[in-house]
């Protein structure tokens, strides 16, 4: 059973790809109907076969819901629904049969759902037995010639299953790229995209000379939200806010969302005095009107770099210094690394004494 299981790794890649067929009654469905078609030249042993694959299916479906182990279920299922269709090639002509080529449905769903062991160990046993098929087949009655509409039906039913575990890795695959490039809450891109979308955006502007503005904004006192009326609550500010930042940018910025309540807009040709009015109708558009139904405010700190001249660490970091000037200043307001200066310049050292009004 650890064989069947596999690591950690593996039990995760059965999980995802088990809520992708979340239908497999789909893939029993074209099988079945090209099964019946069949029971028309070869008989009602046939009909039994389907009753007997639609008997194994529904109780899988409720064991699997009820397991600890859902995925000894789900071999468990594959194993009798494969001896089930070899039943049926076996009574259609065995090694002639024109159902033969469904027995690639089950064998193409576990290649979805479980690692390569398995499916090595799915396609030996549909070999192990078919071989009997092959060997005895002279001693078989024979059986009638299938006709081409039972071809045609087999053919449809085989481009049906394979359609349908085609979507659904496709699903998989799409839903896990924006999964890695996109924040699941927010729907912003995340940090990671930031990086290569920040290199994409120095290439351009080495050629075009301009700057590339970054803008590092931070919900005011967002604990005190989350303590006060709960982090549901904060979820949804967080959401509204990021509305509010599409809403404000145009086509070619973009906002990510790289921390808790941080969120970095990068701003390709802005020089640092655009990327400051850009932030400040942020600011402006956030503080309006209440957010997710509570008065919230945003701090943002405004820097730009021309061409290569800076990595993305260097660039936000002066940002975030910036940022953290606006919040020290009393929050709500956008600020540049040198109005930064200037204000660490006169505030009053530690241990000075007071300069009173006069």
């Amino acid at each position: 059973m650890r064989w069947l299981r596999g690591g950690a790794v593996d039990r995760a890649r059965y999980a995802d790809m088990r809520r992708a067929l979340s239908r497999p009654e789909r893939l029993g469905a074209a099988v079945g109907a090209a099964c019946l078609v069949s029971a028309v030249w070869y008989g009602p042993a046939l009909v039994v076969v389907v009753l007997v694959g639609t008997a194994t299916m529904a109780v899988g479906t409720v064991l699997h819901r009820r397991s600890q182990n859902p995925e000894h279920v789900t071999a468990l299922t594959f194993g009798v629904l494969e001896l089930d269709l070899v039943a049926a090639v076996l009574l259609t002509g065995g090694a002639a049969s024109p159902l033969l080529p469904l027995l690639v449905v089950p064998v193409l769903a576990q290649a979805v759902c479980f690692r390569p062991q398995v499916l090595v160990a799915a396609v030996g046993t549909i070999a192990a037995l078919l071989t009997p098929a092959v060997l005895f087949a002279p001693a078989l009655p024979p059986a009638p010639e299938a006709p081409p509409v039972l071809h045609l039906t087999v053919f449809a039913s085989l481009v049906v299953s394979v359609g349908l575990v085609g979507s659904h890795l496709a699903s998989a695959d799409l839903q896990s790229r924006d999964e890695a490039v996109a924040d699941p809450m927010t729907g912003l891109l995340n940090r990671l995209t930031l990086s290569s979308r920040f290199a994409e955006a120095q290439r351009l502007a080495q050629g075009t000379g301009q700057c590339i503005g970054v803008v590092m904004c931070d919900v005011d006192h967002f604990k005190q939200v989350n303590d006060t009326h709960g982090h549901d609550r904060g979820d949804h500010v967080l959401v509204e806010l990021a509305d509010r930042l599409r809403s404000s940018l145009r086509s070619t910025d973009v906002a990510y969302r790289v921390g808790g309540e941080e969120f970095v807009l990068l701003l390709p040709g802005r020089d640092i005095d655009d990327a400051a009015l850009v932030a400040e109708r942020v600011r402006q558009a956030v503080a309006a009107t209440p957010v997710a139904g509570l008065p919230i405010t945003v701090s943002a700190g405004v820097t730009s770099t021309r061409g290569a001249t800076a990595t993305l660490s260097e660039v936000l970091r002066e940002a975030d210094r910036a940022l953290y000037a606006a919040k020290a200043a009393g929050r709500n307001r956008v600020l540049t690394p040198d109005v930064a200066d200037a204000m660490a310049a006169t505030r009053p050292q530690p241990g000075a004494p007071a300069v009173l009004p006069g």
